[in-house]
């Protein structure tokens, strides 16, 4: 369908085997979220997917969360940053969109750093019905620079 190939590391990963298919229900269930769910991660000169990442659903009261999973082959590059950036971008293009939320594990890790570089702020930790404790980042539009 992509017509790109995984990098065999990634396609080890359960989150991979969990969050794609999921994905495909939730989007044939409700098309109207198509632009504010999943995203795949193409590494265009060797035509690999890189890793997936998006919004975890639509905007709720001028507010999105962001989420992504990089291949542990292409971590550490840039490509995390880069698709951050580029998601914090198509949310601040639409008007209604005020902050873009984030959740990581409950340590200083490379998400957290690449939260941070792209102006993510720490707000609290939080207990997360799905993943147990986890920090919330934020970033408001008004603090947004391209």
């Amino acid at each position: 369908m992509l017509h790109v190939a995984p990098h065999l590391d990634w396609l080890q990963q359960d989150l991979v085997w969990e969050v794609v298919p999921q994905a495909a229900q939730f989007l044939t269930e409700h098309p109207e979220a198509a632009d504010w769910w999943l995203y795949f991660f193409i590494h265009a000169e060797h035509q690999q997917l890189v890793g997936v990442g998006g919004f975890k659903g639509l905007p709720t009261h001028g507010t999105v969360e962001l989420g992504y999973s990089i291949a542990p082959h292409f971590r550490q590059q840039g490509y995390a940053t880069e698709a951050t950036r580029g998601m914090i971008q198509f949310a601040f293009e639409h008007p209604e969109i005020s902050q873009v939320l984030a959740h990581t594990l409950p340590s200083i890790n490379y998400s957290t750093q690449v939260l941070a570089k792209t102006g993510f702020t720490f707000q609290q930790v939080l207990e997360d019905p799905e993943d147990g404790l986890v920090w919330q980042w934020r970033l408001l539009k008004s603090d947004y620079s391209v």
